[in-house]
């Protein structure tokens, strides 16, 4: 089909390219720092050092055994959501287009309700009040933030004009997605090592949401572009007939596949690094920025090697690097863990280093891959049926991942990090203190579900561009 006359291209500047990339930035950010620090921030059982500036009260705001469920229904609920809500935004048809206005109406409850789940509704331990509270707002921030990012990543295959241009976006948004984590994982703890409690801290980085709006002075939709309320009536897909459309293509569920036991992993080793760092290896925050530093300056060189590494050997080839060195970096947790080097410090310090340096490929890998493959397969679909509906392809994909993270970040993170015993060094207990047994575990399970994930990407196919049907 030739959909030449069915879209317009917005991005036709090349600093349009960069800042659209930017859309997403502050709401990812947050986003990143809420699955990093808040289950740690308002149950700080894990944490050892600067578990003052970690948590928000020093003790557990909310119910332990109750929270963790709470919190991977709330994650399962922030994937469903998201199925509905793409189709919302990909049948939408106003005056003003279908995009802008959906992220208008998500903004304001999105930066409203990010702020007040940070607020417990009153200073006690083991609070169900507390509990019911924060997670009444995690069910609004997820849902007005799926909103938004979705009808993002919805507009791409139409904001863009070709594969190119969407893997020159994805680089751009890639490196944005370096800078946010960079903030989260090697600043953070910098200001946390400085005295700043977390609480404090999100409060600072609020403003950032404000990079959500971007869209609405870039998109070129609406009335005066000839994209208003009769905008392309063929290209629109009722919510069933999209969702089988999505789950029946055989590209997309071979991909669906590998990401999530991949993402399972990643998102319990990042929900986990705080405790890693402070609870395992027994660091301070400052040293924690130092390892995160190495783990995420490297990623805009490593994102470069990534794609050379697409060009020539296929996408494939190159998700299955970045899975296998993951899984081999992520172990260096448990090599610089106090358990191996109980007196020394500094070795713990250089064994974590040398594996955030390794882990940074694969970093800047799981931060492209997710952007690319939904967007060129949608591409791909309105380029052979004229049938648009690129938004429920990130659904549900988010769907996937939201599920396998609930499970991992929810339940299995937050049940074995309660797993502590008496901590003895060189057969002398450490009054006060414990081995985070549980908080171990989570290296040997995020590499395992890496090469779980290695393993399922054989099936998919070496390269998802309309030009490379090869298998």
């Amino acid at each position: 089909m030739d959909s030449s006359k069915a879209k317009t291209v917005s991005l036709d500047k090349k600093w349009k390219e960069f800042l659209y990339a930017a859309c997403g930035f502050g709401p990812n950010m947050l986003f990143v720092l809420l699955g990093a620090y808040f289950s740690d921030a308002v149950n700080p059982v894990g944490l050892n050092a600067d578990k003052m500036n970690w948590s928000i009260s020093g003790f557990c705001l909310v119910v332990p055994a109750l929270f963790p469920i709470l919190w991977m229904v709330a994650k399962i609920f922030d994937g469903l959501v998201d199925i509905p809500l793409a189709s919302l935004t990909d049948n939408l048809r106003t005056r003003w287009g279908r995009r802008r206005p959906a992220i208008v109406i998500a903004f304001v409850p999105m930066v409203l309700s990010y702020f007040m789940v940070w607020l417990p509704l009153e200073w006690r331990e083991n609070s169900l009040a507390n509990t019911i509270w924060m997670t009444a707002w995690l069910f609004v921030f997820f849902a007005s933030y799926t909103m938004s990012l979705i009808t993002f990543y919805g507009s791409l295959s139409s904001v863009c004009k070709d594969s190119d241009q969407r893997t020159r976006v994805g680089s751009f948004k890639s490196f944005f997605d370096t800078v946010g984590y960079s903030v989260v994982y090697a600043l953070v703890p910098v200001f946390i090592n400085m005295g700043v409690n977390i609480s404090k801290l999100v409060i600072f980085a609020l403003p950032f949401m404000v990079t959500m709006l971007i869209p609405l002075f870039i998109i070129k939709e609406g009335e005066k572009y000839g994209e208003g309320k009769d905008y392309l009536p063929e290209a629109r897909v009722k919510l069933t007939t999209s969702l089988k459309l999505t789950v029946k293509n055989k590209q997309f569920l071979f991909w669906l596949i590998p990401n999530a036991t991949a993402y399972f992993g990643l998102q319990m080793f990042l929900t986990a690094q705080n405790t890693l760092i402070s609870g395992v290896m027994n660091l301070s925050a400052g040293t924690a920025a130092i390892l995160n530093t190495c783990a995420f300056a490297p990623v805009p060189l490593m994102l470069f090697l990534y794609y050379r590494l697409i060009k020539k050997k296929g996408l494939r080839f190159a998700y299955q690097v970045c899975l296998l060195g993951f899984a081999v970096a992520i172990l260096n947790f448990c090599v610089g863990s106090e358990y191996v080097f109980p007196t020394n410090p500094t070795a713990r310090i250089i064994i974590g280093c040398i594996g955030s340096v390794i882990g940074s490929f694969s970093i800047g890998a799981f931060f492209a891959t997710p952007y690319m493959v939904p967007s060129q397969i949608a591409a791909n679909e309105y380029t052979e049926t004229g049938k648009d509906h690129t938004a429920m392809y990130f659904a549900v994909q988010s769907l996937s991942t939201s599920v396998v993270a609930a499970i991992a970040t929810g339940l299995v993170y937050e049940s074995i990090k309660n797993i502590t015993v008496q901590k003895v060094i060189n057969g002398v207990a450490v009054a006060g203190e414990t081995w985070k047994v549980g908080v171990s575990l989570v290296p040997v399970i995020t590499s395992l579900m890496c090469i779980v994930g290695f393993l399922f990407a054989f099936k998919m196919p070496k390269s998802y561009t309309v030009d490379k049907k090869d298998k």
